[in-house]
């Protein structure tokens, strides 16, 4: 089974922390590698005229971001960025392109 997941995090998704998939917010779910890749680069394109901003890094994964959208972290006690990564998946395993 494939699927595109949806991060929230104050961090860009691509690190994949231990615990990621806590930050899921969205899961979208195809039967077909090739209908995965499509809705991917269509959703790229979405949040790319969503959000004011992104960074691409690891994977070449994208973390988008609004400048302003930030949440205060008790822990460091600043406010930090929030990031929207997508990611697509095979079998709960992260997807990475093969060119």
């Amino acid at each position: 089974m494939f699927h595109i997941v949806i991060l929230k995090a104050d961090y860009e998704g691509w690190w994949l922390f231990e615990d990621w998939q806590q930050n899921i917010v969205e899961r979208y779910t195809f039967g077909a590698e090739t209908e995965m890749r499509q809705q991917y680069e269509k959703l790229l394109d979405e949040m790319k005229n969503t959000y004011h901003s992104f960074k691409t890094g690891k994977y070449e994964m994208h973390a988008f971001f609004n400048g302003c959208e930030l949440e205060y972290c008790d822990d460091c006690g600043e406010d930090i960025q929030i990031y929207y990564t997508p990611i697509m998946l095979e079998d709960d395993k992260v997807y990475i392109v093969k060119n």
